[in-house]
């Protein structure tokens, strides 16, 4: 039963999570990421570990990134994407897709 159906939704105290953070990111020719800024100072890339891009959302407002699964000189993991849509780099917490990880596909 709904109390008040007049009231306005909203969410109260809810906060969004996992929102991207704009970031500060030296790429290399090929546009990958080659430092990044962290705590006020560029740390050298280490290590791509993955790459993958996000085309989505094209009938409303479009979204094209390409993420970046990047170890950093200091050991430090970090998701970063570049938007390429509205340009700039962005570091977002995720883990992005992992082997082994999907369905089961054992099933038949």
């Amino acid at each position: 039963m709904v109390e008040n159906p007049g009231t306005a939704g909203g969410a109260g105290g809810l906060r969004l999570l996992n929102q991207p953070k704009p970031a500060a990111v030296e790429a290399n020719t090929r546009g990958e990421p080659a430092a990044v800024v962290v705590q006020g100072r560029f740390q050298p890339v280490r290590a791509i570990h993955d790459s993958w891009r996000i085309d989505d959302e094209w009938w409303r407002e479009e979204i094209a990134r390409r993420y970046f699964a990047v170890e950093l000189e200091n050991g430090r993991k970090l998701t970063v994407y570049h938007d390429l849509v509205g340009g700039g780099w962005f570091i977002q917490g995720y883990d992005g897709p992992r082997p082994g990880k999907g369905p089961d596909k054992r099933r038949g």
